[in-house]
């Protein structure tokens, strides 16, 4: 039987004595692109903290390749996750070949991490994510969009099994959207397995193959976009009343909201 790439099970988390997140499990493979959405509080964040080592669970495990992710260092995690999330660092007035380059720390014991095959690993980042004409350029001048890329080719340079992404929508412009979409397929035709964490439905119907909504700290509907994005679990997730039909031109689901329901 293959072994997941990541695995939860029976995630239970909380900051006080009340859950954030509770009983939540899923399986992930290298190559799956699966999405995750839900209304703001749902957990998102705070699932992908988990996911990647830096919270601890009240109960249950998170596994990577079958073992006990409390058992890598956290640059071993590094090497097989990369968490793409929607905090800014400090700007240091790094060139975003300086930023891409950052994700090869994880593959080294010290500081220096610029070897020949390092420089090509980040060169060939920067062209998936075509980010290679903007080099030179500070982080400063760059759009959201374009941060976003530089974001994710740092990613890949750590040549991880799984991208995990944290609300990438965020600040973006349609044409910045519709830029990323694009890029999401292009990196899982041939790379890592990516988790997309969203409030952005329409946007994760489209790119993903697997969609869980997570609803109160549980995932309360999984499965394909045309199963998961209807009617009726869109008022019962998001309490809005919501058209839900069929995108004439990639066949997946569309969602317009219409109103909002009563409080429940």
């Amino acid at each position: 039987m293959k072994t997941a790439a990541l695995e939860c099970r029976n995630l239970r988390f909380g900051y006080s004595e009340s859950p954030v997140l509770d009983d939540v499990g899923f399986s992930m493979f290298e190559g799956d692109l699966v999405g995750v959405i839900g209304p703001n509080g749902a957990g998102k964040t705070t699932l992908i903290k988990l996911l990647s080592g830096l919270l601890e669970p009240a109960r249950g495990t998170v596994a990577l390749k079958g073992t006990d992710i409390n058992s890598f260092s956290r640059q071993q995690i590094a090497r097989e996750l990369a968490v793409v999330s929607q905090e800014e660092r400090p700007d240091f007035g790094s060139t975003v070949r300086e930023e891409v380059m950052l994700g090869r720390a994880p593959h080294h014991g010290g500081l220096h991490f610029d070897s020949g095959p390092d420089h090509l690993i980040v060169e060939s980042s920067m062209e998936k994510t075509r980010v290679d004409s903007l080099a030179d350029r500070k982080l400063a001048s760059l759009s959201g969009g374009e941060r976003q890329r530089v974001k994710i080719a740092r990613g890949l340079a750590q040549e991880p099994r799984l991208l995990l992404l944290d609300e990438p929508t965020n600040h973006l412009d349609l044409y910045s959207q519709m830029s990323l979409m694009e890029l999401m397929r292009e990196i899982n035709q041939d790379g890592p397995g990516i988790l997309l964490v969203s409030h952005d439905i329409n946007f994760v119907a489209e790119v993903c193959e697997h969609i869980h909504i997570l609803h109160r700290g549980r995932f309360r509907f999984t499965g394909s976009p045309s199963g998961v994005i209807t009617e009726a679990n869109i008022a019962a997730s998001f309490n809005i009343r919501a058209l839900v039909d069929t995108n004439p031109v990639t066949g997946k689901p569309r969602m317009t909201p219409l109103h909002r329901l009563a409080a429940p």
